[in-house]
């Protein structure tokens, strides 16, 4: 084929046009290099507009794009004088074909690996129970991605991570000029880069051809456009970047210390017996009593306490995930519950570091990002999306820079600019209806078309009166909603029970959450099947494909996360067809984030709303091209907000029908507890400088 091998150097990531400093380029005829070229951009536009004619005769001789990392190349083709339709460019990212083949592969992914400069040999991790001296000796540290641990990895080449460092810590401090010694070393280092991007490539085909069997052998140039393309959609998407109400969060971000210190005074508060954190007179600070929480863990039921995480030295663990195990609460946290308590105040801690600037003394080599550098010049985030992060090829973007993942009160700092308007569309219970799709389970689907899942269980297993509502027998739908929630990623009944009780606030046995379990399985038995069926054939194959060509290898050994693979797989296939139907009919942002779509539009014109539901309702429809149009009919749900709207919270209905909630700031309805107690941080403006 006909390929071009691009690397772009550049700074200032975080403006919409990033600062272009040089560009190399290797275009090869099949095995045969043609040239090889370095352009100096930097505050020059007659070499910028040459790069742009070379690069639009490649277009039209259609070039294969080549990159590691799309989404740098796309967003800086979009930088130049006269920016490209990149998303109609046939682009290759060998950074996503790396983690393609990472994914549960242990001969790639342990071994020797070059980890943050020095080699280091790891080994797979191992449960608990097999994990004697020996092995708590080893290395067993995820790999790298990056392009000098690829390079080790599939090339048996050792990049100087130093002098890469040096060279980029160079570029991205901004100077206003380089000296000739300096452009001679950016050059030089640009080039270097492009030269291992042909080996990779010829090293991925042959690892596809040795790995995938023959009759998908064909599909796997279709896959890595596949992947080339959602990476340019995203570049378009990080360079649009999303609003928030600048001052805001300016003001919240120095406010982080007295939130915190709010939250661990009220929970002394509701628990003085135990009284988790010590306040401190002089400096007006909280701190937690690590030895009075453990004391608190120790007195919980002998099952919990007995399979609590453990830290490296065999003490109690005091991490957010070692709580949530526990209590696993997510936006309500009651106040008689400390171990709900507990992890509220870890989440918001959790969240509040990403307004933040690192300590100086924090010992990490590499400073903590904040919000802060992820902010442009014209106020608005730019984010890392993080694409097909995931086992299941989901985005996993970081929470420091993804407003949306933060939680759901801090979410209101995301603000349209006067004129806008945002709104959001969630896919409801979308993966209940894809895995009754995918399995063929007409109970699920039914139970799904009903309107509520969670009512439509507990009358077929006759628990719950056949003219209930929501409103009449709400707590006992409140007990079969944890629990499908829970089966549905099959959970054991140890662990169901502790979910429904902990969701409920009224107490279950194990017994008891085990009749779910059988009633579950009882009445969707070919999703039971199903999830078998695909634990099953994953190990007789070695492999896992989605639809679009994402692979999860042969060695995850979770027989949970193989059986819920396929489907929260199925849902990132959905949402990368959404992106690119929201792209292409012309659609601002549009951002997503698992099973919801984001869009920002002129505050009057409320139809975009409809071209958003049509697009998403789109995109899971032609995901199941066997199902007709209304076995596919998925529920959404929506909202907008905009500074232009009046302050009272109403619904509305777009031109096409489509019922929403209309709002002046966004705020969840399960976090306006959380919201009204912490805005009033938003207006507070403080003396002290934060950056």
């Amino acid at each position: 084929m006909k390929a071009v091998f691009l690397d772009f150097e550049y700074n200032d990531s975080t403006e919409a046009k990033l600062n272009l400093v040089s560009v190399a380029a290797s275009v090869y005829h099949g095995d045969d290099l043609i040239s090889r070229e370095v352009f100096w951009l930097h505050k020059t536009i007659k070499e910028k507009k040459r790069f742009s004619r070379i690069v639009d005769q490649w277009i039209e001789e259609d070039y294969y794009f080549v990159a590691y990392n799309v989404i740098a190349e796309g967003r800086s083709l979009l930088s130049l004088p006269t920016p490209f339709d990149i998303v109609n460019i046939k682009w290759i990212d060998l950074w996503l074909e790396y983690r393609n083949l990472l994914n549960h592969n242990n001969k790639l992914s342990y071994g020797k690996q070059l980890i943050e400069g020095k080699v280091v040999t790891t080994f797979p991790p191992k449960p608990v129970w097999q994990q004697d001296a020996a092995y708590k000796k080893e290395s067993h540290d995820k790999p790298s991605d990056g392009l000098a641990a690829c390079c080790f990895k599939l090339l048996g080449v050792k990049i100087d991570t130093d002098r890469k460092e040096a060279v980029r810590d160079l570029i991205i401090s901004k100077p206003k000029t380089f000296t000739p010694e300096e452009r001679e070393e950016i050059c030089e280092y640009n080039l270097s880069d492009i030269d291992y991007l042909k080996q990779i490539l010829d090293e991925v085909l042959r690892l596809y051809g040795k790995n995938y069997p023959r009759k998908y052998r064909l599909k796997i140039k279709e896959w890595m456009l596949s992947r080339g393309n959602f990476a340019a959609r995203t570049a378009v998407q990080e360079k649009g970047g999303y609003p928030i109400n600048y001052q805001h969060t300016l003001n919240f971000s120095k406010s982080v210390g007295d939130i915190l210190g709010e939250i661990q005074g009220e929970i002394n508060e509701l628990f003085p017996d135990v009284k988790p954190f010590d306040y401190n007179l002089r400096k007006g600070l909280y701190k937690w009593s690590h030895v009075r929480t453990k004391e608190w863990i120790r007195t919980l039921p002998p099952d919990i306490v007995s399979q609590w995480t453990l830290t490296k030295g065999k003490d109690l663990s005091l991490s957010l995930d070692a709580f949530t195990e526990f209590f696993d609460f997510k936006h309500n946290y009651p106040k008689d519950n400390l171990g709900a308590q507990f992890v509220r105040f870890l989440k918001t801690k959790q969240g509040l570091n990403g307004f933040t600037v690192a300590s100086s003394k924090s010992s990490s080599k590499t400073p903590r990002k904040t919000l802060w550098d992820y902010v442009g010049r014209d106020k608005w985030v730019r984010p890392y999306t993080n694409i097909y992060r995931s086992q299941s090829s989901r985005n996993q973007p970081s929470a420091t820079s993804f407003m949306f993942l933060k939680a759901a009160w801090m979410r209101s700092l995301v603000q349209p600019p006067s004129g806008y308007a945002m709104g959001g569309i969630d896919y409801g219970s979308e993966e209940f209806l894809i895995a009754g799709l995918e399995s063929g389970d007409t109970a699920m689907i039914e139970a799904y078309h009903s309107g509520d899942v969670y009512l439509w269980f507990g009358k077929k297993c006759k628990k719950i009166p056949q003219n209930a509502t929501k409103k009449t027998h709400g707590k006992l739908r409140d007990r079969f909603k944890s629990s499908v929630l829970g089966i549905q990623y099959q959970m054991a009944a140890k662990s169901l029970a502790l979910k429904i009780q902990n969701d409920t606030g009224e107490p279950c046995t194990e017994e008891q959450a085990q009749e779910f379990i059988d009633m579950f399985n009882n009445i969707f038995w070919r999703y039971s099947e199903y999830r078998d069926f695909v634990i099953q054939e994953y190990y007789n194959n070695g492999y896992l494909i989605l639809d679009d060509g994402w692979t999860m290898w042969g060695d995850n050994s979770n027989f949970r996360s193989i059986a819920n693979c396929p489907i929260q797989g199925k849902g990132a296939v959905i949402m990368r067809k959404f992106i690119s139907y929201g792209q292409d009919a012309g659609l601002t942002l549009p951002l997503s984030l698992h099973d919801a779509g984001y869009v920002l539009f002129p505050s009057e014109e409320i139809w975009q709303m409809d071209t958003l539901a049509d697009c998403m309702q789109e995109a899971f429809r032609d995901s199941f091209p066997d199902r007709d149009a209304e076995t596919c009919k998925v529920r959404l749900d929506g909202s907008i907000w905009s500074p232009d709207y009046p302050k009272e919270e109403c619904k509305i209905w777009t031109p096409a029908g489509m019922e929403l909630k209309r709002q002046q700031i966004y705020v969840d309805d399960r976090s306006i507890d959380e919201y009204n107690k912490f805005k009033k941080y938003f207006d507070r403006e403080l003396d002290s400088d934060l950056l």
